[in-house]
């Protein structure tokens, strides 16, 4: 659904932006990596330690823990209470079009985007994927698990599959950045 048009640039509600003259941007997609098997996996062990090193303070060391140093107790409160909820709540992947190539980061963890240039896109298809197995599935085969994704091959003969909550608008700005080179 188109949203408004600023000075060359066409804004698509979303956050995908379709077109944007002033850097040859054609799609861009900002992902939030929010899912709640992580969010346990990642807010169990803090809060387990959140309230081992307030019982700590207020009370002593609770029992099971006595024999552990408080360095230690501080450093895993740290990494596990601390750093990895941090790194989870602003970790983000980002997805660019660009009319000289494919833009792919993740964020904090790469410090640049990683090109993939268009002249090397063979083909583009939008396909449904099972993240768990790491297969292709058919349209018969289809289960809740399965994610429609952006499947590329290279001209190298590699393989890259892209993310998107809108495959759709990624594969057509894809297809139009390979047509416009």
């Amino acid at each position: 659904m188109l949203i408004g048009h600023v000075s060359g640039q066409v804004i698509v509600q979303g956050g995908a932006a379709t077109e944007h003259t002033e850097t040859g941007l054609i799609f861009r997609e900002v992902q939030d990596l929010h899912n709640n098997i992580f969010l346990v996996s990642v807010l169990y062990p803090a809060l387990l330690l959140w309230y081992i090193e307030v019982y700590s303070l207020v009370f002593g060391k609770p029992a099971g823990i006595q024999n552990v140093p408080d360095l230690y107790l501080l450093a895993l409160w740290f990494v596990f209470g601390v750093f990895f909820p941090l790194l989870f709540y602003c970790t983000k992947h980002i997805t660019e079009v660009r009319k000289d190539g494919i833009y792919i980061r993740l964020i904090p963890l790469n410090p640049s985007f990683k090109k993939i240039p268009i002249y090397v896109v063979e083909e583009c298809r939008i396909q449904a994927y099972d993240p768990f197995t790491g297969k292709d599935c058919n349209d018969t085969t289809l289960s809740k698990r399965a994610n429609f994704v952006v499947t590329l091959k290279l001209i190298t003969g590699k393989r890259v599959v892209i993310s998107s909550k809108n495959p759709k608008e990624l594969h057509q700005a894809i297809m139009s950045a390979v047509a416009s080179f």
